[in-house]
């Protein structure tokens, strides 16, 4: 008897195996996780700024790609950040989990989010607006706002992180703008290979985890009781503002808008945890990442089974 899957249910299939192996592979061959612990991460760029040629080659921004709720995210990520910092420090009296819920809340746009704005049919203009604002609104702010929240600002180099944001999301917006202009076979060869998007993803989810894994294994002081309640903050945090960002965007763009707030840039906070606190705060975004491509995977099912409802 053949048993038939959907394409939404196999992506999410694929995905979660993705994210599954990339998780065990550390642990099951030690060399292969000292690799993805040091140099895997170099490999992520790319993949992102490639994902976001094939997203841009066919997006044309307009006034219709901006709205109000490009302001109210980023409110909305500092009102988060400080109340989830209080909040959670009060109700469990730990620093570490703290702090973890503050950089989660002051989390940016991810990079790859017109790419999967675009994969679940919603405008990928949107996202983009997104990313870009917010990166740099947390470049600037997060110093200032971790002043008055911690009493004592953090050390960040603003130009340095508007200056990665500007080129990961720029450079593969130029090219798109010059190939569709001004060489449009090479415009054409891209959308062909448009479907390559997904199976990117994939690669780039499986580098990921197991880069995340690699890093988690090597914290052995940390009990599994521990690692639970890290998830278990993450995965509340990553619920708020996927349905916050929802209710936040206008009636048109609440899908974008809930994209854009809760696929978040957790390689950034990840760096700024090891940079500035230690690393069990670094642990906050690594599991954030799992939270919002398990949520991710799912709505590209949902998406695929009621097409007619995100068109």
């Amino acid at each position: 008897m053949k048993i038939r899957i959907n394409p939404g249910t196999r992506r999410m299939l694929c995905l979660v195996g993705a994210m599954a192996l990339g998780g065990g592979v550390p642990a099951l061959f030690r060399p292969a996780g000292a690799f993805f612990e040091n140099c895997a991460g170099d490999f992520v760029p790319p993949m992102v700024m490639l994902m976001l040629l094939f997203s841009f080659i066919d997006v044309k921004f307009s006034r219709e790609s901006t709205g109000w709720s490009h302001l109210r995210i980023p409110l909305f990520m500092v009102a988060l950040a400080t109340c989830a910092y209080f909040a959670v420090g009060k109700l469990t009296g730990n620093e570490d989990f703290a702090v973890m819920a503050f950089l989660i809340g002051m989390t940016p746009t991810a990079n790859a989010a017109p790419v999967i704005t675009g994969l679940l049919g919603r405008r990928e203009d949107y996202a983009t607006v997104s990313v870009v604002s917010t990166n740099l609104f947390t470049a600037v702010a997060l110093a200032p706002v971790s002043a008055l929240v911690f009493g004592d600002a953090l050390e960040i180099d603003t130009f340095s992180l508007a200056w990665k944001t500007m080129m990961l999301v720029g450079v593969p917006f130029a090219l798109s703008v010059i190939f569709r202009n001004f060489m449009k076979p090479v415009a054409a060869f891209i959308r062909r290979w448009k479907f390559l998007s997904f199976y990117l993803w994939m690669v780039m989810l499986f580098t990921v985890c197991a880069q995340s894994s690699a890093y988690v294994s090597k914290q052995e002081h940390l009990s599994p009781t521990l690692l639970l309640e890290i998830f278990a903050l993450a995965a509340s945090l990553c619920a708020i503002n996927f349905a916050a960002g929802y209710f936040l965007g206008e009636p048109r763009f609440r899908r974008e808008c809930s994209q854009s707030l809760g696929q978040k840039n957790t390689m950034l906070m990840l760096w700024v945890g090891l940079a500035f606190f230690n690393p069990v705060v670094a642990l906050g975004p690594t599991f954030y990442v799992v939270c919002h491509n398990l949520w991710n995977s799912w709505q590209l099912r949902h998406a695929d089974v009621n097409e007619t409802t995100i068109k």
